[in-house]
Formats: structure tokens, sequence, C-alpha cells
């Protein structure tokens, strides 16, 4: 429901299954705190962290949040180019950034993810770069220029890093996702543009799980795309869901909505509309910021982990079979 979450942008997990919703829309921002356990429990005594401005500890057009180990929170704003800190309690503990494109200068964060070492990896959208900070902001390092070619970029939006330090960037107008060393070197491309499966019209989030697997929100075609760790098409999500608790209490004490869902195609109302961001927990529970449809869709992995022994030797050459 709108009043629960309004135009989710992206989550973030803390400790206790702790999960931080940000909210973005025109004139409003926010963070919401709940948790997996309470998830039909959702009601207005929710806490809210932040709110819309410029003041410290708010924001104006942020777009990713994360969460490290000490349970403190960070959030990318690409309209004050720059990133604010909380603690998991919601108190605001510091505002580092400065706007401009020199080294350690921000301009359009988007995507930020923690690396092995606990530094803040952050993709800057109007420089079209990826840098490296500590977490206080002392600048450590980066790497990027505009173009299309294999570790450039063109408005980049989401980022992730996995265990080896391995960066993942949506590559947002260049319509695919890019796998880089922990030094940006090239490492892997996935997708172009396109509506079929494995393309991509802007991406704008990207999330790796622990078996390898890489998700992807793709923005513009209203779904989340699953690819394997070498960059291989698997599966898509176009969504799946139903009315909350939450929502069918309003329902019942709202007459005129109940009206309108009588005389609606509801078949629709299940589809993602352009899915911001996708982050998976270490339970692999998938969580699909679903932005215009003002909710969260959840999903649970389902896999059997094989080794070697249940796998057969791979195939040399492509078989062909005639009847």
């Amino acid at each position: 429901m709108r009043r629960v979450t309004n135009f989710p942008a992206d989550v973030a997990f803390g400790p206790d299954d702790t999960v931080y919703i940000l909210n973005r829309s025109d004139g409003a921002a926010s963070i919401l705190v709940w948790s997996v356990e309470d998830a039909e429990e959702l009601s207005d005594k929710m806490v809210q962290i932040g709110g819309y401005g410029t003041e410290d500890g708010k924001f104006q057009w942020p777009t990713q949040i994360v969460c490290n180990e000490d349970g403190d929170l960070f959030v990318s704003d690409e309209a004050t180019h720059r990133i604010t800190r909380f603690k998991a309690d919601g108190e605001f503990v510091a505002t580092w950034g400065t706007e401009g494109s020199g080294r350690g200068e921000l301009k359009g964060p988007t995507g930020i993810a923690f690396d092995p070492d606990g530094n803040l990896v952050v993709v800057e959208s109007q420089n079209n770069r990826v840098q490296r900070f500590t977490a206080d902001g002392k600048y450590l390092g980066g790497f990027g220029t505009q173009g299309s070619e294999p570790g450039q970029f063109d408005h980049p939006m989401g980022v992730h890093v996995d265990e080896l330090g391995s960066i993942y960037v949506a590559d947002w107008r260049n319509n695919r996702v890019q796998k880089l060393s922990p030094e940006g070197d090239p490492v892997m491309v996935i997708g172009h543009a396109g509506a079929d499966d494995g393309e991509f019209n802007r991406p704008m989030g990207v999330a790796v799980d622990g078996h390898g697997d890489i998700y992807v929100s793709d923005w513009g075609n209203d779904r989340v795309q699953l690819f394997n760790q070498e960059g291989h098409y698997i599966w898509k999500f176009l969504g799946d869901a139903s009315l909350s608790r939450v929502a069918r209490n309003y329902m019942m004490s709202n007459p005129r909505p109940n009206r309108i869902r009588e005389m609606a195609k509801l078949e629709k109302e299940k589809y993602l509309r352009r899915p911001r961001s996708v982050r998976i927990d270490k339970e692999f529970r998938l969580f699909i910021p679903d932005y215009r449809s003002y909710r969260v869709q959840i999903y649970m992995k389902d896999f059997i982990p094989l080794d070697e022994t249940e796998m057969s030797e791979p195939f040399r050459n492509p078989s062909l079979m005639v009847t």
C-alpha cells in the first residue's frame, strides 16, 4: 500500500532479520524499518528514518541503501551528491561528499556497495565511473570513463561487490551489466539492448547470491532476470504479487477501492512495474522493490546443492540425435 511503501527504490539487510526500505518520489524520501518475520504486520507504527530535504539526515533523490557489519546505514543521494550515514536506530552520524568531477568528488552517486575490506564502492551516474572510499569518506581510488567499450560506462546505476571483490555494475544507458576485477579491469559483459531473454532496457540494479547467480532489475522491461556466474540467461521474474494483510485490511475499510477492484482486470496487478533494484539476502530470499506498485515482492530461491560426483563431465561437442 502506498501509505506503507511509497515508491520503494531499494532495500538493505540489517541484523536480526531487519529490512530497511528506501522510499523516494518527487518531494518525498524516507527509510522504513521492519522485520521479515513481521512482513504481514506492517502498520502505521513502522519506524521511519530521514526525510525529504537538504539538511543533515535528509535526502532529495536517494538511490541505494546498504548496511555494514556494524549495522550502520549508508544512503546515496543523486541530487545532493553525497553519502549519508545513520546508526541502526536511525541516529544521524555524518554526511560526506563534495560535488565535482575530481578525484574523491561525487556527481550523481547512485549504486553503493561494501567490498570485502569494508570500504564503500560508489558508482556515479554523471561522472561515469566507480570510486572507492573508506566508510568515513576518505578517497582510496577509482576507475572508469564514459563510453561503450568494456570497462567504460554510460550513466551507471546499481552496483554489487561479491565476496572475492569482483564488481558488478548495471550500465544503464549501455543496456548491459559489466563484471570487473577489484582494480576495474573488464572481466565479463552481459546483455545488450532489447526485450528478449538476456536483453535489457535500462537495467538499474544488480545482485549476486552465494552461489554466484546474478540478478538484474530490468527496469524498462518490467522484470528481473537471472543469469548464472558465466553470464548465461537462466530465468526471469515478471511478478506474482497478492494482497498483503495490511492491503486486505485497507480494502475492507474502504468501499471505493473495493468497487474499483471488482471492475478491474486483476491479472496485471501481480506483475512488476519498474523495479528499480534487486537484493538477495543470506537466506537466499530475493527482494524486488516494485517501484510503481508501492510494494516489495519477495521470493525464496529453491535449489538443491550438488557436487561434482552428481553431474556428468562437460560435453566436448554438441550431440545430434537423428530418428
